[in-house]
C-alpha cells in the first residue's frame, strides 16, 4: 500500500479532503459514516458468504460510529445559531464530496448480478433517505441534490491534490528504510 501513487487508490475523494474546522469533520465522519453503516450492512447479505461474515462482524463496529455522529449532528444541529450556521456551511460543502461515495465501479452489474452487492444506486437511496431522517431532527436543511454536481472520478484513480501529500505524510517512516523489518 504504502508503494503505490495517489492513482492508483480507488476511494472517493471525501476521504482525502484535509481536516478542518470541528464541524467540517463531523459533517464528514456523519455523511461518510452513514454510508458505510449502510453498506457493510447490505454486505451481511452478500451470496459470498466470506463477505458476507466480515461485514456482519465490521458492521457492529460501525454502529458505534454512526451513533456518534448521530448524537452530536443532533446536539450540534440543534444548538446555537452559530453551530447551526457553521454545520450547514459544511453540509453544503461536503455533500458533493459525499455524492462521489456512490461511483459505481466498472464490475459493479457483475456483483448485482451474482448477488455480492446490491449497488451503489441502492445504497444511495438507503443512505439519502437515513440522513434526511437524522437532519429532519435539527434545525439543518438538506441542500437539493438535484442542484449539486458529484465529485467524481475517485474509483478510477482521479483524486484531489490533498490525496499524494496524505499518502506521503503516511508513508513518512517506511520511506525512512523500506526494507526494515516491523
Amino acid at each position: 500500500m504504502l508503494l503505490r501513487h495517489a492513482n492508483q487508490f480507488h476511494n472517493c475523494q471525501l476521504v482525502e479532503l484535509p481536516n478542518q474546522e470541528y464541524d467540517f469533520s463531523l459533517i464528514r465522519h456523519f455523511l461518510f459514516d452513514t454510508a458505510e453503516a449502510l453498506r457493510f450492512e447490505m454486505l451481511t447479505r452478500s451470496s459470498y458468504q466470506p463477505l458476507a461474515q466480515l461485514a456482519t462482524k465490521i458492521r457492529g463496529e460501525l454502529r458505534y460510529h454512526t451513533l456518534h455522529a448521530n448524537t452530536w449532528i443532533k446536539q450540534l444541529g440543534n444548538a446555537t445559531p452559530e453551530s447551526i450556521s457553521r454545520l450547514q456551511k459544511s453540509l453544503e460543502y461536503a455533500l458533493p464530496f459525499a455524492l462521489g461515495i456512490f461511483e459505481s465501479s466498472p464490475n459493479e452489474k457483475e456483483l448485482i448480478d451474482a448477488e455480492i452487492f446490491e449497488g451503489e444506486e441502492a445504497l444511495q437511496q438507503k443512505w439519502l433517505a437515513k440522513i434526511e431522517s437524522i437532519i429532519f431532527q435539527t434545525n439543518l436543511q438538506l441542500p437539493d441534490l438535484k442542484l449539486i454536481q458529484p465529485v467524481m472520478g475517485g474509483r478510477k484513480g482521479k483524486h484531489s491534490e490533498h490525496l499524494q501529500p496524505l499518502l506521503d505524510e503516511m508513508s513518512e517512516v517506511f520511506n525512512i528504510d523500506p526494507n526494515a523489518e516491523w
